[in-house]
């Protein structure tokens, strides 16, 4: 009872997001135990093939009696592959050309293995990165290949990792129900929805994408007003499907791969970045980590929509009383590391950041004021503030402002007076 008087007093986001009940304990509890004992690798396999889809990534485990071939996948995209493997335990990680498709490595089929073994970390901060570069005339010696010929019957139990499925608003990987998986139950997300971005159409290099980041809980359909409002003839919407209870940095560094994979297939020339809520954390680390590749001007524009900049101070008694801690907590912690290192450097100078904040009762002196969630004075945080090209207020609550035709408007505004943005000619 300490902890809920404690959490009552810490305003609404306790109670929306860290108030526990048994059954959220007991199935992020499950959650967590099912986390750690997982682990993984991801990276690229550099290949020659014609055609992507042919490429397996396997993972062979040394036992006494040979190889064993332990789990595969297949790549995500053109090069990224993402493969959930057991923390602990040793593995050969290497990728063969399935060029007839019968999960076979055949003689006439180019196979390599990385150049050292890896043991898998426990948990998802600490995954392996392998590149493994495959030529065509690559082969394995006879054990491994034996080894391989078994690999139909091994139980494939990859993470989907999206990049550029078309769907709609309607798909229920979008719902509310799936939007509070991935805050409670963040592997269960993983494992059965998967992580990356979506399309609402198919892709058009006469539009601008449009990348949509939700916040905690949050799901694709709460977009729905603002992208019912865009120019569907200059713009195409994108959306980034994550669970939102796990650790920031690691859903900013997928969606960074995720983008990068996408802008190397489809050479677009802008992407505006539009979050809501704890999205825009997640969003500016993705941002910061996309200026660092080799053609990282393509992100004209960000808009964060009542962002908690400076943290929430209910995500800190939530890591402090709570029985079991959502990841993402930790980072929402009032002056986390995430925050800080987020803020250790400003945005690209070829980023326009525009900050929409809200506050329910514009009476309300700004220390005490909030949009019913998230304080007036975090969303104003002085680092965030000092990177804006506009800093924007509403008289709106925490979730009215996606619907707002106050905010809409102004955010159309700011897509069409964005010169960066304008449509590719």
């Amino acid at each position: 009872m300490r902890f809920a008087r404690a959490l009552g007093s810490a305003g609404a986001l306790a109670a929306a997001l860290l108030l526990l009940t048994s059954c959220n304990l007991l199935a992020l509890n499950r959650d967590l135990r099912a986390g750690a004992a997982a682990g993984g690798v991801t990276g690229k396999v550099l290949h020659q093939e014609s055609d992507a889809a042919t490429i397996v990534v396997f993972a062979l485990r040394e036992e006494a009696d040979g190889w064993v071939a332990d789990k595969y996948v297949h790549l995500a995209t053109q090069q990224d592959f993402l493969m959930r493997l057991d923390a602990g335990q040793r593995y050969v990680i290497g990728a063969f050309a399935d060029r007839n498709d019968d999960l076979r490595l055949d003689d006439d089929e180019p196979a390599v293995i990385a150049s050292k073994p890896v043991t898998v970390a426990q948990g998802w901060e600490g995954v392996t990165k392998i590149d493994i570069a495959l030529a065509p005339a690559d082969r394995l010696d006879r054990s491994m290949v034996q080894a391989l010929q078994r690999l139909d019957n091994v139980q494939l139990r990859p993470l989907p990792v999206w990049t550029g499925a078309v769907t709609d608003l309607d798909d229920e990987r979008f719902s509310r129900e799936s939007g509070s998986m991935g805050l409670w139950r963040p592997f269960e997300f993983l494992v059965n929805v998967g992580i990356g971005v979506f399309f609402l159409e198919p892709y058009d290099p006469a539009k601008i994408p449009v990348l949509f980041v939700s916040g905690a809980g949050g799901n694709p359909w709460e977009w729905r007003a603002m992208i019912a409002a865009l120019d569907r003839t200059r713009y195409q919407p994108w959306m980034f499907v994550y669970p939102s209870g796990q650790r920031l940095a690691s859903s900013a560094a997928v969606l960074d791969r995720c983008v990068v994979a996408l802008h190397r297939e489809y050479g677009f020339k802008s992407l505006v970045v539009t979050a809501h809520s704890m999205g825009g954390l997640v969003a500016r680390d993705f941002i910061q980590r996309n200026a660092s590749s080799p053609d990282n001007r393509y992100l004209p524009v960000f808009v964060s929509l009542v962002t908690p900049w400076g943290g929430h101070r209910a995500a800190r008694i939530g890591v402090e009383r709570s029985p079991a801690v959502v990841p993402s907590w930790i980072d929402m912690q009032v002056d986390s590391e995430f925050q800080q290192a987020i803020f250790a450097r400003p945005l690209p100078a070829t980023t326009a950041y525009y900050l929409l904040w809200a506050q329910t009762d514009p009476a309300q002196p700004v220390e005490r004021a909030t949009d019913g969630t998230v304080s007036v004075s975090s969303q104003l945080q002085s680092d965030a503030v000092r990177d804006a090209k506009e800093v924007l207020g509403f008289t709106e609550n925490h979730t009215s402002v996606l619907r707002s035709p106050a905010v809409i408007a102004t955010y159309l505004r700011i897509l069409g007076t964005s010169p960066k943005a304008a449509p590719p000619k």
